[in-house]
């Protein structure tokens, strides 16, 4: 317990579920300021939240669900559908390129394809769904998840400095600063569930090995035994046999003296 309170709050994933729904709700509600200040239906600011915060709010849906039983338990089915949104991202970004072409956009495509495939890595790889698509066979795994998640780092780094300097006002700051933090901890959350698989994985291996090796033992101590019985077995045959012999030895010649007596007492009989 000690240990797992001493942990870093980048280190735990709960934390971090935790800022990210924070920081969702947050970005959601900055970037639909203009409606709210304008006093705005609930209905038109919700229609605005789908329209252009679309991945942001099924996101918080995502992380949400995660916080009750029903999310545990279709916690596969709901990384299914956050992969499949993260490729449908990808494909709308290449189409962003064609409509308006630059380093802003280019960096906003590479860091889509680099999450999509960063998020299939870690949460469909292992599944029932990646083991029947063979993803483990694919050039996914050739990048380590310590890589992954650096380079989703630098990629963000990279976009908030042209964000940055694109900006025209505070409002504009903030959004940038808000999507950059979520990315991080996105990605962070990503991170942390890979080791913590890669973990799982690694001591169920240990322990088939130590069962194995304790199956090893255990038959070698078996046969050991088996063959400690079976020399015991021997000995006493062979102590039994050679008693026997030397039984048979002994009384040999005490048949023989009594034939020979015999045979002196009738021929001193004939002589008689």
């Amino acid at each position: 317990m000690s240990s797992k309170k001493e942990k870093d709050w980048f280190d735990s994933p709960n934390i971090v579920s935790l800022v990210i729904i924070g920081i969702l709700i947050i970005l959601i509600l900055a970037s639909q300021s203009f409606a709210i200040q304008n006093h705005l239906s609930f209905g038109e600011i919700f229609r605005s939240i789908i329209n252009h915060n679309s991945i942001y709010f099924i996101t918080l849906i995502y992380f949400l669900a995660l916080r009750f039983k029903i999310g545990k338990k279709y916690f596969d089915y709901l990384n299914v559908i956050m992969a499949i949104l993260y490729l449908l991202l990808s494909f709308a970004s290449v189409f962003t390129i064609f409509q308006s072409f630059g380093l802003a956009s280019l960096l906003n495509l590479a860091l889509t394809v680099l999450l999509t495939l960063y998020f299939i890595y870690s949460f469909i790889c292992n599944t029932v769904f990646g083991k029947e698509l063979k993803l483990s066979n694919t050039p996914l795994n050739e990048i380590k998840n310590q890589q992954y998640f650096y380079l989703v780092c630098c990629l963000l780094i990279a976009i908030l400095i042209v964000d940055l300097i694109a900006a025209s006002n505070f409002e504009g700051v903030v959004i940038s600063l808000l999507e950059v933090m979520y990315q991080v901890l996105f990605a962070r959350y990503i991170y942390l569930y890979k080791e913590y698989t890669d973990t799982k994985e690694k001591r169920f291996k240990e322990k088939e090995k130590k069962e194995k090796e304790q199956d090893r033992e255990e038959e070698t101590k078996e046969e050991e035994e088996f063959n400690v019985v079976e020399e015991n077995k021997r000995k006493e045959e062979s102590s039994i046999s050679l008693k026997t012999t030397d039984d048979h030895e002994e009384t040999k010649p005490k048949t023989r003296k009594k034939k020979t007596e015999k045979e002196e007492g009738l021929k001193g009989d004939e002589e008689k």
